[in-house]
């Protein structure tokens, strides 16, 4: 079945799933995502308040998904072909990962500017599951 997510889980991450919603140290003024646990910067536990960002960035890795994709992605691929997954540094200095849309992931890479954009993931359970995946900004 691949990575399993359940519906509860689901519902009580979507700030960070919709709107890539960070956590600010009260401690030390880094980002973390996601905007729960220990600071990313200084390990101070406690200390972090939710930020929404800009959901712009740049990606600092990239992959292709293709043939011999894992299961989770497997009806993906076949639906959709080649899936993009990145890891974007936003803005605000938080490291998200993601996936690509509205681009051929061949063609975008390292240094492209991406923004956040809410787009279909995937469905589980019957429930059509939404989130952020980021396309790349023109110009």
């Amino acid at each position: 079945m691949g990575a399993y997510l359940s519906v509860p889980t689901w519902w009580r991450t979507l700030d960070g799933r919709y709107r890539l919603v960070l956590g600010e140290c009260a401690a030390c003024g880094g980002y973390t995502f996601p905007a729960e646990g220990a600071c990313v910067e200084c390990n101070a536990v406690g200390t972090l308040e939710p930020v929404e960002p800009s959901g712009e960035g740049e990606i600092v890795a990239r992959t292709v998904i293709e043939g011999g994709a894992p299961p989770e992605f497997s009806r993906l691929v076949d639906a959709e072909g080649a899936i993009g997954v990145v890891v974007v540094e936003l803005d605000e200095g938080a490291r998200v990962p993601g996936m690509l849309t509205d681009c051929d992931p061949h063609a975008v890479g390292r240094g492209h500017r991406v923004e956040a954009v809410v787009r279909r993931i995937y469905e589980q359970e019957g429930i059509v599951r939404y989130g952020a995946k980021f396309r790349p900004i023109e110009g």
